[in-house]
């Protein structure tokens, strides 16, 4: 493809990638897939420059003064891919596949955005505005430095399947297949690949001594520290990354409980299980749920919520999210909280996990629910960041995702349990 037609291209899946509900990678795969004239280098650099887009979208729109997706994409690919100015505005020629050329007062626009940064902190910083203030409860001093590092493109974690491999095994058997990754400075199974790569073709993946999952959530799932022959649930298992996880911890014994209000989402459980010859899971079902009251040692609430914490994998959802929708999920959130409590038996362990950078999801939640249930009490635990009932991780403390996780204990029998 020419340059002109990918400028045009991008140009035109901005708007979906705003407003449909698919993710936005899935969104360009299929865009790939209805496309076959454009190579693997075409897809990529569509791909790479539309995720770039997408992370500084509220500053390229702040200086434009509009959301004209011709002149967003335009004024990113001079800002953020180097192009001159004057080149950029040269593609739009009108040729086959092309931009129409644009006018001389949108010309005169490009250049005034080029020049002109955004003096709003929340533009500057590519944040929705009416977030600011939430994040800024949660994030304190560290604001700014986090969500700067939002804007750059996340990398690419595995996690040592610890019932099969150490790291240093795992990372020779992902060299066989020319996978090179270097030791997480923080997170003890991570490791980081250096480079692109195709994980699940390799023989390491395939083989269950490596499973694709960022750091941070291998940092979180290591902060439960579930221990061998405990009763464990993980009460909102998505696809069951942090149940693996878990699992190694536990070394394959015990019970591993996993429960997900949207069953399909554990459809590929089984497999990954299999993989990686964890045989410990249990999986329950909503109506199960009572008969467990009182019966776990540690239950792991992973959340729904805004997954601000993840606009460096899914910048898309910076735009999507919605102050109702938000509130539904403060809703949710406190509702699973309850459930999740219940499942505990005296001196149980709860660690509610969030990837949200928002303190109406973290600190706010977590300080509602202590209010309401005084046989729960924060229980300090060891993390990347120190000992603490509380953890933040973000790219700049713990070169990860922003997640949160805070760890509570049930008291003790007849100590207000």
């Amino acid at each position: 493809m020419r340059p002109a037609a990918r400028l045009q291209t991008i140009a035109e899946l901005l708007p979906l990638a705003l407003s449909e509900r698919q993710p936005a990678d899935r969104l360009v795969q299929q865009w790939g897939r209805q496309n076959r004239y454009a190579g693997s280098k075409d897809r990529r650099d569509i791909s790479d420059r539309l995720f770039a887009i997408l992370r500084h979208y509220g500053n390229l729109t702040a200086r434009l003064g509009s959301d004209h997706p011709l002149l967003v994409t335009m004024l990113a690919t001079h800002l953020l891919n180097d192009m001159p100015l004057d080149e950029v505005v040269a593609l739009a020629d009108g040729s086959q596949y092309a931009p129409k050329p644009i006018s001389e007062a949108d010309a005169k626009t490009l250049t005034h955005a080029a020049a002109t940064p955004p003096p709003e902190r929340a533009d500057k910083l590519s944040v929705p505005a009416w977030l600011f203030d939430d994040i800024e409860a949660q994030m304190g001093d560290e604001t700014e430095a986090v969500l700067a590092a939002m804007q750059d493109r996340a990398p690419l974690d595995v996690r040592v399947n610890l019932l099969k491999a150490d790291r240093m095994a795992a990372q020779a058997a992902l060299l066989e297949d020319d996978i090179e990754t270097a030791p997480h400075p923080k997170v003890e199974t991570a490791l980081r690949v250096l480079g692109t790569a195709q994980i699940t073709m390799s023989r390491a993946y395939k083989d269950g001594l490596v499973e694709v999952q960022d750091a941070g959530a291998q940092a979180v799932a290591q902060i439960c520290a579930a221990q061998p022959f405990e009763t464990v649930m993980d009460f909102c298992a998505g696809a069951g990354g942090k149940a693996l996880a878990m699992a190694a911890q536990m070394q394959n014994k015990g019970r591993m409980l996993v429960h997900d209000a949207i069953a399909g989402r554990m459809k590929h459980l089984p497999e990954r299980a299999m993989r990686a010859g964890v045989e410990i899971f249990e999986t329950v079902a909503p109506h199960d749920l009572r008969g467990l009251e009182g019966q776990c040692d540690l239950v792991v609430a992973d959340v729904p919520c805004s997954g601000t914490g993840r606009w460096r994998r899914a910048p898309e959802t910076k735009w999507r999210l919605t102050a109702q929708g938000l509130a539904d999920m403060h809703e949710l959130q406190a509702q699973i909280l309850r459930q999740a409590a219940s499942l505990l038996r005296p001196e149980g362990r709860l660690a509610y996990i969030t990837c949200s950078l928002l303190s109406s999801e973290n600190n706010r939640q977590i300080d509602g629910f202590l209010e309401e249930n005084q046989a729960f009490e924060p229980m300090e635990t060891d993390g990347p960041t120190g000992l603490q009932a509380r953890h933040m991780l973000h790219p700049c403390n713990g070169d990860t995702d922003g997640l949160y996780i805070a760890m509570l204990q049930r008291r003790a029998a007849g100590d207000g349990a």
